[in-house]
């Protein structure tokens, strides 16, 4: 998951915060250094630094942050390696990273799963792995991708694994998405077992192929819908996503 990595310079408050309360003037002030709309998930005291506080921010995505906050929450500095805690504070903050850690895990597993279950087969392109009883993968995906494009040419050791499931969520201008839908088309077509005829088509659109006249006027409003439904969902940014259905 991409982190949010806040500036590790001391952020002072402004005046007209000073009657707000704690939450109002940190919302405000993780706003206005890093234009960032946040919460405060877990407020607790330290020991270390008198009138001082670990607060755990959340944004709206769902991305949590650590950040030692004012009293008055109008200024924080980002949690460092560097800082002189003691013993119990630094303990204290481990376990509550690693609880929001888990929480957040848990959050975004339950949303990935509940929106590759809406869903349908037809909107997958899928590769069965050479074992049995192997986990299934999904792989949010876009033919002109670079990342994708490498990721696609390792797809082989990955069925050793794993069965795949390819949706598309392009990234990229108007051919990424014929591509995509040429691709969907054209591979719906074979058996479902037939993973290598499979790979075969999907290299050939992951390339910098010139479309004809006849497959630049595809419909592509399937692979549209789809993207825009993923990207929707706040929980994936990018491509290529790979996740373990469960």
């Amino acid at each position: 998951m991409k982190k949010i990595f806040l500036n590790v310079a001391l952020v002072a408050s402004f005046a007209s915060l000073a009657t707000a309360g704690f939450e109002e003037n940190f919302k405000a002030s993780v706003k206005k250094r890093a234009d960032i709309d946040a919460e405060v998930q877990l407020k607790k005291p330290l020991k270390s630094f008198k009138n001082q506080y670990f607060v755990i921010g959340r944004t709206q995505n769902g991305e949590i942050f650590p950040v030692i906050v004012s009293q008055d929450g109008g200024y924080f500095v980002a949690l460092s390696s560097m800082m002189n805690l003691n013993q119990e504070d630094s303990q204290m903050i481990m376990e509550e990273l690693n609880k929001a850690g888990d929480e957040k895990e848990k959050r975004d597993t339950k949303i990935l799963n509940e929106l590759f279950a809406s869903f349908n087969a037809n909107d997958f392109i899928y590769l069965k792995g050479e074992g049995e009883n192997l986990p299934t993968q999904i792989i949010v995906t876009d033919p002109d991708c670079p990342y994708c494009r490498k990721h696609l040419e390792m797809i082989e050791s990955e069925l050793k694994v794993a069965n795949l499931k390819l949706i598309f969520a392009p990234v990229h201008d108007k051919e990424a998405f014929i591509k995509a839908q040429l691709a969907m088309n054209q591979t719906a077509k074979l058996k479902l077992e037939d993973t290598k005829g499979k790979i075969k088509i999907l290299r050939k659109f992951y390339s910098d192929i010139k479309l004809s006249k006849q497959e630049m006027a595809t419909d592509f409003s399937q692979v549209r819908t789809n993207t825009d439904k993923i990207f929707a969902s706040k929980a994936i940014k990018g491509v290529p996503f790979v996740f373990e259905q469960q």
